[in-house]
């Protein structure tokens, strides 16, 4: 809609139009002058009539918009009226509740109060105890990491040499299959590189392995270049029996290695019992020129190894050469005290054995 001040120079230029229009009809004798004046003026009149009537028109028009903006102003300020006495409504009954708890407050704030002198003494101990705890863990924490540390280098030292070994062994066998893994359950390479370094010095001609794996395959090997006889895997446990015989065939070495099934049975020495290899399966082994006691596993009792030396002993070769894995566990080494004290063995110093993952020891007969 148009605002005032565009309809005023609206009916100015209309009147101003209308003055010069008379003006000229007048001058060029159209009309008269008294009837040109009277002219202008209804028309002058009109014109104001007309801007009076729009100009209240609007102003009517305002008045309607302002008193609608009243009466939503109106609805919420009576919302909010009513927000404002429930406000107050809870902020009397949080007085009330301040009010009703306030001796309560009272006596409590007064009983924290006596107690802070006692609360510092309290902390000053307690922080005392900290700060020693934290010392003491500080000790513990270098004390723990120098074990780490020296724990780590050892173990590094002990792949290098067992990855040196590993290398050895390559150098000096040539496998025709892909070899089965060391380390773990099985032999570690040291271990077999003392053994297949002690196949190529001596070349006994009877091998026998208490178990049968990993390294059955290896003195295989071994004696296939540098020794003669064969090799004999005692083994107890049927499912790795098969797993050890297809071991065997895979690289071609079944006329070197016999995996012979040899179950546990309860075998006796004074008091004394262990489950040890059936002797059937042992009965026709004589000369042995090497003798590996790695088997059965510590599981199937204390001392389970004990029963190799006297079992088999006395079907050994004089320059026989006994090793034993895994002696650096306290079974292994409690078995081997036994044999130097009950039987006429000797350990022989062998710089490679000391140096051995699992542990190894060598022992011979005695000289009589």
């Amino acid at each position: 809609m148009p605002t005032t001040r565009r309809l005023v120079v609206a009916a100015a230029a209309v009147g101003a139009l209308t003055l010069t229009a008379l003006t000229a009809l007048i001058l060029l004798e159209v009309l008269e002058l008294l009837a040109g004046l009277t002219l202008g003026l209804l028309t002058c009149a009109l014109g104001l009539i007309l801007l009076v009537t729009v100009a209240v028109r609007r102003l009517d028009g305002k008045a309607l918009r302002i008193d609608g903006r009243v009466k939503r102003q109106e609805v919420v300020l009576t919302k909010v009226t009513d927000a404002l006495t429930r406000v107050a409504g809870r902020l009397d009954q949080v007085a009330e509740a301040t009010e009703a708890h306030g001796s309560r407050r009272e006596e409590d704030l007064r009983a924290i109060l006596a107690s802070l002198g006692e609360d510092r003494v309290n902390t000053m101990l307690v922080r005392q105890e900290i700060e020693g705890a934290i010392r003491d863990l500080g000790a513990l924490v270098d004390t723990r990491l120098d074990g780490v540390q020296s724990a780590l280098t050892r173990e590094l030292k002990q792949d290098y040499r067992q990855i040196e070994a590993f290398v050895d062994l390559r150098s000096l066998i040539e496998p025709r299959a892909p070899m089965p893994e060391l380390r773990g359950w099985a032999a570690s390479p040291d271990i077999m590189r003392r053994l297949v370094t002690h196949v190529c010095e001596h070349r006994p001609g009877l091998i026998v392995e208490c178990g049968s794996g990993s390294s059955s395959v290896w003195l295989g090997y071994a004696v296939e270049r540098f020794g003669r006889g064969r090799v004999v895997s005692l083994e107890h446990d049927e499912r790795y029996l098969a797993l050890s015989r297809d071991l065997v065939r895979a690289h071609g070495l079944s006329h070197i290695v016999e995996v012979r099934h040899a179950p546990l049975r309860p075998w006796r020495r004074g008091d004394e019992s262990w489950d040890w290899y059936d002797e059937e399966a042992t009965r026709d082994l004589d000369g042995i020129g090497l003798l590996l006691v790695d088997g059965p596993p510590t599981a199937t009792g204390p001392q389970a190894r004990y029963p190799a030396v006297p079992a088999l002993l006395e079907r050994c070769a004089k320059d026989v050469h006994i090793l034993v894995d895994d002696a650096a566990r306290s079974d292994e080494r409690a078995v081997i005290r036994r044999w130097l004290e009950e039987f006429p063995l000797e350990a022989a110093d062998h710089a490679a054995d000391h140096r051995a993952e699992k542990g190894l020891v060598t022992l011979t007969l005695a000289a009589p």
